[in-house]
Order: C-alpha cells, then structure tokens, then sequence
C-alpha cells in the first residue's frame, strides 16, 4: 500500500464527525508505522476537532497530518482548520471540577511539542500541534520541548 507522508481529509462540522477523525489519524498512522504516536495524535486531533465542531461556526472541518521535522528529530504536524469568518483564538481555560468541557487545550499542551494557531486572510483558523515522533524532542530548562516545527507557523502556512 503507497502512503503517502502528508494526507487532508475534509469532514462536515458534526460532533458525530470527530471519531471519524480519530479513526482517520490512527489509521494513517499505522500506514507510516508510527503505531507508538496513534493515542497522542488521535488525542490532539479529537480536542482540535471537537473545538473546531463546537466553536468554529463553519460547515467543513479539514485535518492534516504531515511528517516535518528533520532526520535527527522527526516530527509529526497535526492542522485543524475551519473557515469561520469569526476568529476566536483558542485559550486554554480552567474548568470547574464537576464541568463537562473545557480541558481540550490542557490536554494539547501537555501532549504535544508545541503548538498554536494562524489566521487566514479570508475568514477561519488553523489550530497546529506537533509531536516528536521519536520522543527525543529536545528540552529547555522550562521543560519545554522544542521542534523544528515550532520555528514558527510557517510551516503550516506552507500548507494552506
């Protein structure tokens, strides 16, 4: 089977929607062997996507995985974007213990190596993260872990 190291996949802004994204991811994932990232990356993909179902007022929510990075730090990027003409960035709040929702981003930021989020110039948002695949990002002293990815959202502007 030819798989290919980035893929899009489109889907209607429906909660019913946001397994098929997970199954999706997972089963990318698997085509590049990179079973180990599955939970985290299906995990991010579900919280972005869910976010992007229930804030972004759009009917079509895209997901793209694409591997960047460099051979010495492989990475995986992850984009949700949604074609709001509304731009609400997303932040990360602190939920009532009892509350339902509200830790999608808490969740991001703990999985992933970094992450943020581009405005388009026509109306939407992308929400980016991304994951070291090999788990060797490199640390600062905050605990941070840097990745070639993160030298800013360029590179998931490149893919617009």
């Amino acid at each position: 089977m030819n798989c290919p190291n980035r893929v899009d996949f489109a889907l209607a802004a429906d909660p019913a929607h946001i397994a098929t994204a997970r199954r999706q991811v997972t089963a990318n994932l698997r085509c590049w062997n990179l079973d180990h990232m599955a939970d985290d990356a299906a995990l991010i993909t579900s919280e972005l996507v869910t976010n992007a179902v229930l804030y972004g007022r759009t009917e079509t929510v895209t997901v793209r995985l694409a591997e960047c990075g460099t051979p010495a730090d492989p990475q995986l990027l992850i984009t949700v974007t949604d074609e709001s003409p509304a731009q609400p960035v997303p932040e990360a709040t602190s939920p009532a213990a009892v509350e339902e929702h509200g830790r999608g981003l808490h969740i991001l930021q703990c999985l992933a190596s970094c992450w943020g989020t581009i405005a388009k110039p026509c109306g939407g948002k992308v929400v980016w993260a991304t994951l070291a695949v090999s788990g060797s990002g490199h640390s600062d002293r905050s605990g941070h872990v840097s990745s070639p990815c993160c030298a800013g959202s360029r590179l998931a502007l490149a893919f617009l």
